[in-house]
């Protein structure tokens, strides 16, 4: 069997889909030696990337040079296709390209653009149509569907009523990063103080920073004035409320926000924080969740879409809308000890219940079942 992964959405600064590409891509090569794969890779990436370094005798790689979906990206992978005539064809996104007519696998991460449009600026909200009717294609032409979790399934089955049966739920693993990493620079160039609670996720209005905020901002008014709240993640352009809201509250000094970091850093982050909470209004899956539990951080969440999935019994759940009660999970795990250490117990038995491993062994055989269904 020949099959072609679409991996050019991986780039130097690693995000989502990047993240699950590196490790899904590692852990096929892993498992299996027998079939050929061709890897689509982004020309931009350098040398250090984790897909560059692939040296299996059964990859061959292709640099190409795309942008998100366009014509061109219909063109090259086409072409790309028509050359190398893989069994198979894996999209990890939602825009499969119009002119791929061969056995097709999709992933769908997340639907937030078109569920929670609201969330989003004008120009994102035109991205919304665009994406939901792109999708409708993508389901609709696709061979097989990957869900990232049940919600993500049911959302579809929801939008586009397509078959349960062609929908396979694989959730992510979550990297193992060396933990014995002593990259402390980031908490003192950061001027990060011990203790902190730890957000990590892209600064969107899906996220639900503001009211994280709010809760903080309580907490911390008569008690806790030595804890601070650091927000990891990329800055988001046209949302800016949480820095105004930062400002108008003069928290600067008890908030800290990152950009990008890397993982040596990330790994000084989660090791040294007292908790870490997702209060999202949305998830398609909530990876941090999976990479607190692993470093024995008690983990807090939203009881919304697949948060609580993820989560199961080995976190405390909370309404996102409900500033006080976000305020209250965090205070019962930093003031109560027991609370504090069945939480991080539950967490390391759960984050056991997922690996890449796993995924990729479930991916590679949705590409079996895909390739024999078209024979």
């Amino acid at each position: 069997m020949k099959i072609l992964i679409d991996a050019h959405l991986s780039e130097n600064k690693i995000t989502g889909i990047g993240r699950y590409l590196n490790c899904l891509i590692k852990e096929i090569l892993n498992i299996d030696k027998k079939n050929k794969y061709i890897i689509l890779l982004n020309n931009q990436i350098n040398q250090k990337h984790p897909l560059n370094n692939i040296t299996s005798p059964n990859v061959t790689k292709k640099t190409v040079m795309l942008k998100g979906p366009s014509l061109q990206q219909n063109l090259t992978i086409s072409s790309i296709v028509r050359k190398y005539k893989p069994d198979v064809y894996h999209h990890p996104h939602f825009d499969l390209p119009f002119l791929i007519h061969i056995p097709s696998v999709i992933t769908v991460h997340d639907l937030k653009y078109i569920k929670h449009a609201e969330f989003f600026s004008k120009k994102q909200k035109i991205k919304s149509m665009y994406i939901k009717l792109m999708l409708q294609s993508a389901v609709k032409r696709a061979s097989k569907v990957i869900a990232v979790s049940e919600h993500t399934k049911n959302d579809l089955i929801d939008l586009y009523r397509i078959q349960a049966e062609k929908i396979d739920v694989i959730y992510h693993g979550y990297k193992k990063f060396n933990q014995n990493e002593n990259e402390k620079g980031i908490l003192n160039k950061s001027k990060i103080k011990k203790p902190y609670i730890l957000f990590v996720g892209e600064r969107r209005p899906h996220k639900n920073i503001e009211n994280l905020i709010y809760a903080f901002h309580k907490l911390t008014k008569k008690e806790c004035n030595d804890l601070q709240l650091v927000i990891v993640g990329k800055k988001y352009t046209h949302y800016k409320k949480p820095e105004q809201l930062i400002d108008r509250l003069k928290l600067k000094d008890k908030i800290i926000l990152t950009d990008s970091i890397t993982d040596a850093e990330l790994v000084q982050l989660y090791k040294n924080s007292e908790l870490f909470i997702l209060p999202s209004f949305y998830e398609g899956f909530g990876m941090p969740i999976l990479e607190a539990m692993s470093f024995g951080v008690p983990v807090l969440g939203s009881n919304t879409t697949s948060i609580p999935e993820i989560i199961s019994k080995a976190g405390l759940l909370f309404n996102p809308h409900n500033i006080d009660e976000i305020k209250k999970n965090m205070e019962k795990v930093l003031k109560n000890r027991k609370i504090r250490n069945t939480l991080i117990e539950k967490g390391k038995k759960r984050v056991k219940e997922f690996s890449w491993d796993s995924a990729a062994s479930q991916t590679l055989e949705v590409y079996r079942q895909v390739a024999a269904a078209n024979k």
